[in-house]
């Protein structure tokens, strides 16, 4: 899936762009990475400073929407958390663009606990705000992920799950109906934490990138889903003792099965329909995702001796 490159943006978004920075583009290098087919620069101009620019044309609906969004939330996000803050956005009927700051850093290393420990402290960080009363809750965005395994047990279970789902059908739709209950709260939550959703910077602290999803919520699911990524990459990694960290405070390990169990059931649902419009990695990401959920809940439960 090729990005869209800097020269394809229309001659007055480009001068918009440098308006903003105050000075003319030197050069602009494309990110990979992703699903979506919008811009995602990183931007040099010719006084030497330095933006993060995304873009995407209204004729891509569904990432279009993500990047209003997106720029919605990070004018609430305050200065002091650890995130890539915006510097100024402009959307009209034709185009989303963000300029948002360029952070200089590194992706965490998915082998290094001291960078773990780095993402968990910023997940901390998040959950000292009170976040702004117009994000939606996270309970109520994934209501629909509660009942997914009800759904799929109509449909071919087996060929859309694996026989461990099979076999443990009941428990995964138990602990998915409780969800609601297990992320419920009043905290700032990022909502799709990922690795490369991550930066360090040279000051050694994590940025969280990409805000399309944030809510509100129990304040500890972005560290469980930081850390089923780390599962996802190599799931003989051990991340089970991270779950001491405080960025986990005020919960349980029922709590960590139940988001593990709808979202799970949500991503295996979900592979059973198209990849939305310019996001064909979409649903392979989701299936493995949804594997690495299922397998975790296996060890989890195990452990627990249920």
């Amino acid at each position: 899936m090729a990005r869209l490159e800097w020269s394809q943006l229309p001659p007055e978004t480009r001068a918009r762009v440098e308006e903003v920075a105050g000075s003319a583009v030197s050069v602009a290098r494309t990110q990979p990475g992703g699903f979506s087919a919008g811009l995602a620069s990183r931007v040099t101009f010719a006084d030497g400073s330095r933006r993060f620019v995304k873009a995407i044309p209204a004729a891509s609906p569904g990432t279009f929407d993500l990047y209003r969004r997106e720029a919605e939330i990070l004018r609430m996000v305050p200065r002091g958390l650890p995130a890539a803050h915006l510097i100024d956005s402009f959307i009209d009927d034709d185009w989303a663009v963000l300029v948002i700051e360029d952070v200089d850093g590194r992706h965490p290393r998915k082998d290094s606990l001291l960078d773990a420990a780095l993402v968990l402290g910023a997940i901390a960080a998040l959950a000292s705000t009170e976040p702004p009363a117009s994000l939606p809750r996270l309970a109520d965005e994934i209501a629909e992920d509660a009942g997914s395994w009800e759904r799929l047990a109509t449909a071919d279970l087996l060929a859309t799950t694996t026989p461990w789902c099979v076999t443990h059908l009941a428990s995964l739709q138990e602990h998915a109906r409780r969800v609601g209950a297990a992320v419920a709260g009043e905290r700032l939550v990022h909502g799709d934490l990922r690795a490369d959703n991550i930066l360090i910077d040279a000051d050694g602290r994590a940025r969280l990138l990409d805000w399309p999803w944030a809510a509100r919520g129990a304040g500890w699911e972005d560290a469980l889903l930081y850390l089923l990524d780390l599962r996802v990459e190599d799931p003989a990694t051990d991340v089970d003792p991270l779950r001491a960290h405080p960025a986990f405070d005020g919960s349980s390990t029922e709590d960590h099965i139940s988001l593990l169990a709808a979202l799970g059931g949500g991503w295996f649902e979900k592979c059973r329909w198209p990849a939305p419009p310019g996001m064909t990695t979409l649903r392979d990401f989701q299936r493995r995702e949804a594997l690495a959920a299922v397998d975790w809940i296996a060890q989890m439960s195990l452990v627990d001796g249920n």
